[in-house]
């Protein structure tokens, strides 16, 4: 067996290792009707397998970026949405599909993500199929393939409402074995794409100056602030993370500090306190919250229908992905992160609870 095939094989035993530890760890944490039962475990890792072996045989294919030629009328594609939370933002969204993809891989289809059907944050509220998918300007479908094609071309196509799924949760701040499953999930069936990776590495060298020695910092404001929805992980306080990131400075005197945060005053008491060393990457059109108000940020005027927005928001989670230490509010975000990330020196998820 050639040494090429043979890491194919091993890239994806290791994933199938991955899905059982965190089928085990989902079923000894929860305990309600719908969660995945101790039934036929022989069976159910045959289908995992069978969803997998498609990626193999494509491997080289899908590293290179390059559409996979399959014949549209014998492969069945399952087109998801996820109407049910039109107001859901970008990497909420995301890890939820990362859930749904895994779920319509194992029945055997090619799941496509769509955005154009429905109302929802992506498309600004703004059903306009005329302007295409809007989840593809910023991430490839699986295996290449586009939804436009799939709509024009495929024979067999089913929908489906994305519910009932095993997502990333926040159990990959502290499980590594979770957060590599996710990694190289999220790398081989929902990748970023290219020219917005290639965009982050061009931002990162010009911001950084070619120094790794960075601290990242995550922080949610404006409708968690204003709204306290239920259920929501309260953030930390601005002058908490404020001595946190001294601290953290003082200890290992960090070139660059990079913040992300949709607040634009969290953003200026943070600059004030910290000084030069603060570097942010801003959306090119200027935005404004009202927080008395108290609506959802998604449904704020400046935000909707607003792609530059959403992809600075990407841009942002990539570089934090790549600092090499992180503070982070718990967020959807945040687990984005962590998918994304290969690892960091020191991090800290603030965990102070939920809002009832």
């Amino acid at each position: 067996m050639k040494i090429r095939k043979k890491i194919k094989i091993c890239f994806f035993l290791k994933l199938i290792i991955f899905e059982y530890l965190i089928i085990i760890n989902y079923n000894n944490h929860n305990n309600h009707n719908n969660q995945i039962k101790a039934f036929d475990y022989l069976q159910y890792y045959i289908n995992i397998i069978k969803a997998f072996k498609f990626g193999l045989e494509n491997q080289t294919n899908i590293q290179k970026n390059k559409k996979i030629d399959l014949n549209y009328e014998n492969v069945s594609f399952a087109v998801i949405k996820r109407a049910a939370c039109p107001s859901c933002g970008l990497f909420s969204n995301y890890i939820v599909y990362l859930g749904c993809i895994r779920k319509y891989l194992k029945k055997g289809f090619i799941p496509i993500l769509e955005f154009i059907s429905y109302k929802n944050v992506i498309n600004g509220f703004k059903v306009d199929p005329t302007k295409g998918n809007p989840w593809e300007y910023y991430f490839n479908q699986p295996f290449g393939y586009e939804y436009n094609n799939i709509i024009r071309k495929a024979k067999n196509i089913k929908y489906f409402e994305c519910s009932n799924i095993i997502r990333p949760t926040e159990n990959i701040f502290l499980n590594k074995q979770s957060m590599n499953f996710w990694h190289s999930f999220a790398n081989q069936y929902i990748p970023i794409k290219n020219e917005i990776i290639n965009e982050s590495n061009n931002i990162i060298k010009t911001i950084f100056k070619g120094s790794k020695n960075v601290l990242g910092v995550l922080l949610r404001g404006t409708d968690y602030v204003a709204m306290r929805p239920r259920s929501h992980p309260i953030p930390p306080k601005i002058e908490v993370v404020i001595k946190d990131v001294r601290l953290l400075d003082n200890k290992y005197n960090y070139n660059w500090i990079f913040l992300a945060t949709e607040d634009n005053n969290i953003r200026d008491i943070f600059i004030k306190s910290i000084g030069i060393k603060v570097k942010c990457l801003l959306s090119k059109t200027k935005t404004f919250y009202n927080y008395s108000t108290k609506k959802p940020l998604a449904l704020n005027i400046d935000f909707k229908n607003n792609l530059d927005f959403n992809k600075i928001y990407l841009l942002n989670i990539i570089i934090l992905s790549k600092c090499l230490d992180l503070l982070a509010a718990k967020t959807s975000g945040t687990i984005g992160i962590f998918i994304l990330t290969e690892g960091f020196r020191y991090y800290k998820v603030y965990n102070l609870g939920y809002y009832k």
